[in-house]
């Protein structure tokens, strides 16, 4: 098991291998099995749980969105749907408390039914809090700032003061609320009802109750997106909603098995046109496919490509194939709405959790053990997946920042990394055994050289030596003089010569991250 010091001198070395492209390639390997356990106690999670946050600063330069994968904090994975303003902005404050903003993780994103009362269940029906027009507002029991109408203004403007950006979830189509009062569509431009061909238009001539969303039946429903009156009921939340100072917008229900691919497509020309700014998220990704992607790709900021993801090891050994077929499909940073793209694994379930859609906040420790966790935000930086971490923020110990912070800074966004093929070897794959590799420029000190990141994965329950031969990386490091290099691994801080073949034991459910200076 990994100990805590080369967990440290994981983050020392400051990973730039979310700055390049990368993809997943197979490996000769062979096994030798052994027996493993560990004692995982309380205070080795929460240190885990902080250098994860911590990993991957890019101090962004550029003014387009989204030019590396977004990186922040979710409430769902500790709250739930019923987390309070003061409990928000407690994690935010800090987020920016502890200055994790300055390495790149900026975002603090409330999720689902901000907006229902607390007498209501997360598939209720009728206790959602809605104006005149059908549009969402908070809660104002559980954000007392909102009262009065005044939403998430309050909210955002204190967000932006400690220097984060302010995030919302919302469901796609009206809610069953608004389209049993059949509300009005709301008209911006004149400030009074839509009316089309002398008809003053209601939640009931837009929405499709047949079609409701499959995982929230009571709550929401698809609309007519193609009508005036639909797209004057989506632009009326919208300019509501960028009014508030919203920075990023997760969609949901709207994509994958939900996908309603004209309302991702005007909800992107709004977003366009409203605040060029905002990232652009939609979820979720049950069933989703690369084909099904890459129309909206261009469209969006980051798109689930996976069902929620918990803290069951089941889960985590599932997101390889996922991540692997996204990037064989080129889609991984592709261009986005006013930058660029990427596939998303899903939130990081890490330190303090809750339970799926319950109605209680964080009361457990992550169940996934350290060797696990590392597997998993190993996997995500080398997938360029966003990482948004899901514990309560509240329980991290902020004595283990020092030992960070004068490491990670060094990361710039200098780019220099090229996508690479898929090696051919026997296989590791039906074994349990992958391995992942993508180039990097030495976190930008030095802008003519490039590391070469190699990780090696065990899925399975027993220990296993992996190992890669010089003439495979060779097919994939093309024109590169690879034998003789020096490097070190991440997780032990060995140094590593490569010579014929790289090689070591991985424990069950382990990873081990190779990185050498070229």
């Amino acid at each position: 098991m990994a100990k805590i010091k080369p967990l440290i001198s994981w983050l020392k070395l400051g990973l730039v291998v979310p700055d390049h492209h990368f993809t997943g390639f197979s490996r000769r390997v062979t096994q030798k099995k052994k027996r493993m356990s560990s004692n995982v106690t309380m205070k080795f999670l929460s240190v885990i749980s902080l250098c994860f946050l911590l990993c991957l600063y890019v101090r962004r330069v550029s003014s387009q969105n989204a030019i590396t994968p977004p990186r922040g904090w979710n409430s769902y994975d500790s709250f739930s749907w019923v987390i309070s303003e003061e409990e928000y902005l407690q994690n935010a404050q800090i987020i920016s408390d502890q200055l994790l903003k300055e390495y790149g993780y900026e975002y603090a994103v409330v999720d689902y039914l901000w907006y229902r009362k607390l007498d209501g269940d997360s598939n209720s029906r009728g206790f959602d809090v809605i104006d005149e027009w059908g549009r969402m507002h908070p809660d104002p029991e559980r954000w007392p700032s909102s009262i009065g109408w005044k939403g998430f203004k309050d909210v955002a403007d204190k967000v932006h003061n400690m220097g984060l950006k302010f995030g919302i979830h919302l469901m796609a189509g009206i809610s069953t609320q608004a389209y049993d009062a059949n509300t009005p569509i709301l008209d911006t431009t004149t400030g009074r009802a839509y009316e089309e061909s002398g008809q003053v238009w209601h939640a009931r001539d837009i929405g499709y109750p047949e079609r409701s969303c499959k995982w929230m039946s009571n709550g929401f429903m698809p609309i007519n997106t193609i009508s005036g009156a639909g797209q004057a009921f989506l632009r009326s939340i919208y300019e509501l909603y960028t009014s508030w100072g919203v920075d990023f917008v997760k969609l949901d229900c709207v994509f994958a098995q939900d996908l309603d691919y004209n309302e991702i497509h005007y909800v992107s020309q709004l977003l366009n046109e409203l605040n060029p700014s905002i990232v652009f998220s939609v979820s979720p990704g049950v069933d989703a496919t690369s084909v099904q992607a890459k129309p909206v790709s261009g469209l969006v900021n980051t798109y689930r490509v996976t069902g929620d993801d918990w803290d069951k090891w089941k889960q985590v050994v599932a997101h390889f194939d996922v991540a692997r077929d996204f990037a064989a499909a080129n889609l991984i940073g592709a261009p986005g709405l006013n930058g660029k793209s990427w596939p998303d694994l899903d939130m990081l379930p890490f330190g303090w959790l809750t339970d799926p859609a319950v109605k209680k906040g964080p009361h457990r420790l992550t169940k996934l053990t350290p060797e696990e966790q590392q597997t998993q935000m190993t996997l995500w930086c080398m997938a360029k997946s966003p990482i948004m971490y899901g514990g309560d923020l509240r329980h991290l110990e902020s004595w283990k920042d020092s030992v960070i912070f004068p490491y990670i800074t060094r990361i710039d966004t200098v780019k220099r990394g090229r996508k690479l093929g898929n090696i051919k070897a026997q296989g590791s794959a039906d074994a349990g055994l992958r391995a992942w590799i993508a180039t990097g420029n030495n976190g930008g000190q030095s802008p003519l050289g490039e590391d070469i990141y190699i990780a090696f994965f065990n899925l399975n329950d027993e220990a296993a030596t992996m190992s890669a031969n010089l003439d495979d990386l060779g097919t994939v490091l093309r024109g590169r003089q690879l034998r003789g290099l020096r490097g070190r691994e991440a997780w032990t801080s060995s140094t590593v010569v490569l010579d014929d073949t790289l090689s070591m034991e991985v424990s069950g459910h382990g990873c081990t991250l190779f990185v050498f200076n070229y």
